[in-house]
């Protein structure tokens, strides 16, 4: 469920800056020291890396329960120098729609109807049809991508071995898509469940490395979500400790919600 976090990412650079062609990418960030043998570099996924994917998959309800998933309404919120920051995001059919709220104010609304992106904001209202923005967004508007890594041959997984991350050990893998964008994910060696993500987001021709550390994870509805992610770097000009304030899956979401104008 990181897409809906990375989707946040795209849309805020997007609308704090002037819309660009550019789409927010993950490429892989520098591998860190590891005491165990690191796979080597082949066109074809190692066993272990997608047996660290299967785990976390089951960890969180398993592939049948997630693909379950037809709709998500989430609510997000952080404090932050400017005020509190309060995200509302809708998923539903490949389409998304989301609201960015600052100090009680509006200060962006997004949405996605499968074919075009409208950004809504102080700048005025924008309507993005650039194939390659588009291309990036709906990645970002899937439900769970690690399921998609799981289960696509275009992605290439490699495992990287064990190392201790805030006392414990984890499993740590690198994650090629189908346009060579890599991430580095680490996984809880106990409970399977995905602890950190690192990468070099590129918004508005601008890189620079994303690290988002994932807890307090809750079931609803039979699947476990991550409801604190700790971002620091990347697009977002400042950490933020997002917290998940509301959730809830397969609610009857209106189509008028990601309707453009």
């Amino acid at each position: 469920m990181k897409n809906a976090f990375y989707l946040f990412l795209f849309i805020f650079a997007l609308g704090m800056v002037s819309c660009s062609k550019k789409t927010a990418t993950a490429v892989q960030a520098p591998p860190e020291k590891s005491d165990t043998p690191v796979a080597a570099k082949t066109n074809e996924s190692d066993q272990k890396a997608i047996d660290v994917l299967k785990n976390y998959i089951n960890a969180i309800g398993g592939s049948d329960k997630l693909t379950s998933v037809k709709s998500v309404m989430m609510k997000m919120s952080a404090s932050t120098g400017m005020g509190d920051l309060l995200i509302t995001q809708f998923i539903k059919d490949g389409k998304m729609a989301m609201k960015t709220e600052m100090a009680g104010s509006t200060v962006m609304e997004q949405k996605f109807d499968g074919t075009t992106l409208q950004v809504s904001g102080m700048g005025g209202n924008q309507k993005i049809t650039d194939e390659q923005t588009l291309k990036g967004v709906r990645k970002q508007a899937r439900m769970f991508d690690e399921l998609d890594q799981l289960t696509s041959s275009k992605s290439l997984k490699k495992y990287l071995g064990t190392e201790e991350l805030d006392g414990k050990t984890v499993h740590k893998i690198t994650v090629t898509d189908e346009d060579k964008n890599e991430s580095t994910q680490y996984f809880d060696a106990a409970s399977h469940l995905l602890l950190r993500t690192i990468a070099t987001v590129d918004a508005m021709g601008q890189k620079s490395t994303q690290t988002m550390d994932f807890g307090d994870y809750k079931e609803v509805n039979g699947v476990k979500f991550p409801h604190q992610v700790k971002m620091t770097g990347g697009a977002v000009p400042f950490p933020l400790d997002m917290k998940i304030t509301a959730l809830m899956i397969n609610s009857d979401l209106p189509d008028q919600l990601f309707l453009i104008n």
